[in-house]
């Protein structure tokens, strides 16, 4: 379905949805753009994608967004296969009106911009039923298939406001020079509820911990501890508002395991006590 580059496709008429598996024997991709968004979204495997001028390195629950014009191809290695779920849709499918009310960046101006982002595992369930829904629907069962693929494609979309870890959270990484401290940080993103030290982490990107640590503060802007607990954070977040768990285990299932240092260090980054937070987010 993707044009090559140069090439122009007719807008879709209808939200669709693909799944199949890919690997080495896969047809060869160069980098190609086409008119509408595309949703990959990696099922089980690892693959590379090239996005603009950055290749991110997929695992099991990643995703891309690509939106119209945008250059980029997925690669594939020899290592095994990968089962992927890719959804076209166009910005006419959108309601942007769901969208008006909040504070995101994801949705500046009635306009998605590409990103790289990670559902965590405690969410992916939830994420494969939804995307599933979307398969089935996508047959066309009867003449209602239309209006609940606009739903569920709202959902997709509120579902990586609230669960996913979008890569504008990330330092940006415009050259292949920082890719030892991507490796690093998507590390952190897949590992952040055990008790990572800084030995473990420079190691995933083969640097000495001193010098990993001085070129991490430059690429982020953040300590390498700073980070991470701006990591746990956010999770944190997401958890007072989505679950009824207490904040003492919501200290411990992201990574604290000390339920007042991190009441201490939510109250101090967001100006309120966990308790108060869940009560008034806003």
């Amino acid at each position: 379905m993707p044009a090559e580059k140069g090439k122009k496709i007719r807008n879709l008429d209808n939200i669709t949805v693909t799944r199949g598996r890919r690997g080495d024997f896969s047809p060869k991709q160069s980098d190609h753009s086409h008119s509408y968004y595309e949703i990959f979204f990696l099922l089980s495997g690892k693959c590379r994608f090239l996005l603009k001028d950055t290749v991110h390195y997929l695992e099991k629950g990643d995703l891309v967004l690509v939106i119209p014009g945008e250059l980029h191809h997925s690669i594939y290695s020899a290592d095994g296969e990968c089962e992927i779920l890719m959804i076209y849709f166009m910005k006419e499918h959108i309601n942007w009106s769901m969208f008006s009310d909040r504070d995101t960046s994801l949705f500046p101006q009635e306009n998605l911009h590409s990103f790289m982002g990670s559902i965590p595992a405690l969410y992916q369930e939830e994420f494969f039923n939804l995307l599933n829904r979307m398969l089935t629907e996508n047959a066309g069962i009867d003449e209602y298939s239309a209006g609940f693929m606009r739903c569920c494609l709202h959902e997709v979309l509120l579902m990586l406001m609230r669960y996913s870890v979008m890569n504008e959270e990330e330092p940006q990484l415009l050259n292949s020079r920082d890719a030892d401290i991507l490796l690093a940080t998507k590390y952190i993103y897949k590992n952040y509820r055990k008790p990572l030290s800084l030995d473990e982490v420079s190691a995933q990107a083969a640097l000495s911990p001193t010098y990993f640590s001085k070129k991490f503060k430059q690429v982020t802007g953040m300590g390498f501890k700073e980070y991470l607990n701006f990591v746990r954070l956010k999770h944190a977040q997401t958890a007072l508002l989505t679950t009824s768990n207490t904040i003492t285990d919501i200290a411990l299932e992201n990574g604290f395991n000390d339920s007042n240092y991190f009441k201490d260090l939510f109250k101090k980054i967001y100006g309120k006590s966990p308790r108060e937070f869940r009560k008034h987010p806003e």
